[in-house]
C-alpha cells in the first residue's frame, strides 16, 4: 500500500506526526544553541531534514487527493512511497529524537554554567560571598544573605559594613560577635553560632574578598561544655592537692599523737610502778632501770617498744599497783591497740582518782560492732568528768577508728567505746 492509495485520514495522521517531529527536532537545535557552543544542536539537523522531506511528501499527496490540482514532480514520486515505510520512518525518528534529547540533557547537566554555579552555591548550607577590594558584592549565596540579613537587619550586602559591625558590636539587638583568631564567632537571635572567615584572593590579577560563614552551633556548644569540664577538673585537682596537704598534716599529727600516747603509756607504767614500790616495796633495780629508759624516752634517746603485747604489759602493770584487771570477752586484733590505750587510761584513773582495786572490761561483738565498757570498784567521781590529757587523747584515737566514746560519772565511773571490729 502506497501513499497514493491511502485514505485521507491516514494521510492526515501521518502529516501531523511528521509536523510534530519537525517541531521537536527544531526545539533540540535551539536548546543546544542556547546551552553553549559545545552543545549546539547540529546533531538534530539530519533527522530534521528527513522529517521535513517526509512532511512535504505527505502534504503533496494529501493536496492532490483532496483537491482538483495538477500533480507536482514531488507528488508523483511521493505517491509511490509505501505507507508502512512512512510509519516506520516516523517511529524511528521518534526514538532517535528521544535518544538525542536525553544525551543533550546529560551534557547540559554535566556542564558547569553560571546558572548551575549559582544554583550550587545557593544549595550549600554554608554562606559564601565574593566582593571587590572596594566592597562591591560580586556573588552572595542565599545562606550568606540570610546570615547577613539576620545580623544586620538589611537586605543590601556590604562586606565592609558587616566586618565593622562585628568588630564594634553594632549588630542588631540580640546578635553579638566574638573575636576568633582572624575571624569571628557570630551569635544570631535564633541561638545559632556562625564562624565568619575573610580572606583576600587574586583572580585574574584582581583582588577579590572571599567571605565564608560556617554553622558551628553544635561545635561551639561542645567547646563550652569542654571548657566547663576543664574548669571542673581543675577545681577537682585543686581540691585533691589541698586534700593531700591536709592528709599529710593529719598523718603527721597522727604520728605525733601515737608517739605521745606511747610515751604517755611508758611514763604512766613507770609512775604506777613507782607508786607500787613506795607502797609495797619491790625490785629496786628493775624500777631504776625502768625510770632510766623513761628518762631516755623523754630526751628522745630511746623509742617506745611496740613489739610486746600491750594487754599483757598492762596486766603486769595492774598487778604491780595492786589492781585486778578483769577482761570479759575477746578483743579483736584490729582494736587491740585501742583497747590497750583505754585500759591504760582507766587503770591510771582507778589508781589515781578512784582508789580502786579492780578494773573490769566487758567486750561484746554484735554484727561486727564492738562495744567495750570499762568500770571500777572505786569511789565515784565528784561531779562531771572533764576530758583532758589522757581521756582527750583516747577520744581522738577512738574517732580515728570512726568510733564513739561515752563517759558516765553517775552512779559510778563508766567508759563506753563503740567501734567497728571488721577487718
Amino acid at each position: 500500500m502506497t501513499l497514493g492509495d491511502s485514505k485521507t485520514i491516514s494521510l492526515l495522521v501521518l502529516g501531523v506526526a511528521a509536523y510534530i517531529l519537525c517541531i521537536l527536532f527544531l526545539a533540540g537545535m535551539i536548546r543546544g544553541r542556547v546551552a553553549g557552543r559545545r552543545h549546539r544542536g547540529i546533531i538534530f539537523l539530519p533527522p530534521l531534514a528527513v522529517c521535513l522531506l517526509l512532511l512535504l511528501s505527505i502534504t503533496e499527496v494529501y493536496r492532490f487527493v483532496t483537491g482538483d490540482i495538477d500533480p507536482s514532480v514531488l507528488e508523483e514520486i511521493a505517491e509511490n512511497i509505501g505507507t508502512p515505510i512512512c510509519i516506520v520512518a516516523e517511529l524511528v525518528m521518534t526514538m532517535l529524537w528521544g535518544v538525542l534529547w536525553l544525551k543533550q540533557e546529560l551534557n547540559i547537566i554535566g556542564r558547569l554554567t553560571p546558572q548551575s554555579l549559582e544554583d550550587g552555591l545557593n544549595s550549600m548550607p554554608d554562606g559564601v560571598a565574593f566582593a571587590t577590594s572596594k566592597g562591591v558584592p560580586l556573588l552572595v549565596n542565599s545562606t550568606m544573605q540570610r546570615v547577613y540579613r539576620e545580623a544586620m537587619g538589611s537586605p543590601y550586602f556590604d562586606i565592609r559594613d558587616f566586618e565593622y559591625s562585628m568588630q564594634n558590636q553594632t549588630l542588631i539587638v540580640g546578635c553579638s560577635a566574638d573575636t576568633h583568631g582572624k575571624g569571628y564567632y557570630l551569635h544570631l537571635i535564633d541561638g545559632s553560632v556562625w564562624d565568619i572567615q575573610k580572606r583576600l584572593m587574586m583572580i585574574e590579577g584582581r583582588k577579590v574578598w572571599e567571605l565564608l560563614a560556617y554553622d558551628v552551633t553544635e561545635r561551639y556548644r561542645k567547646s563550652l561544655e569542654l571548657e566547663e569540664r576543664n574548669e571542673h577538673l581543675a577545681e577537682v585537682n585543686r581540691s585533691i592537692r589541698n586534700y593531700t596537704r591536709e592528709m599529710n598534716a593529719i598523718i603527721r599529727e597522727e604520728e605525733v599523737l601515737a608517739a605521745k600516747i606511747r610515751i604517755h603509756d611508758d611514763v604512766g607504767r613507770a609512775l604506777l610502778a613507782l607508786k607500787s614500790y613506795l607502797i609495797r616495796g619491790g625490785d629496786r633495780e628493775a624500777l631504776i632501770e625502768m625510770w632510766q629508759f623513761t628518762a631516755g624516752l623523754l630526751r628522745g634517746e630511746n623509742t617506745p617498744d611496740d613489739s610486746s603485747d600491750p594487754i599483757g604489759a598492762l596486766k603486769e602493770a595492774a598487778d604491780a599497783v595492786g589492781v585486778k584487771l578483769i577482761l570479759n570477752g575477746e578483743i579483736p586484733k584490729k582494736l587491740r591497740k585501742l583497747i590497750a590505750i583505754a585500759i591504760h587510761e582507766c587503770l591510771t584513773n582507778t589508781v589515781k582518782h578512784a582508789d580502786g582495786s579492780e578494773l573490769t572490761v566487758d567486750i561484746t561483738n554484735e554484727d561486727g560492732k564492738v562495744t567495750a565498757v570499762f568500770t571500777n570498784d572505786g569511789k565515784p567521781p565528784e561531779g562531771e568528768i572533764s576530758e583532758s590529757g589522757g581521756l582527750k587523747s583516747l577520744r581522738s584515737a577512738v574517732e580515728q577508728e570512726r568510733g564513739e566514746m561515752e563517759i558516765a560519772s553517775d552512779p559510778g565511773f563508766m567508759l563506753t567505746i563503740r567501734v567497728s571490729g571488721k577487718e
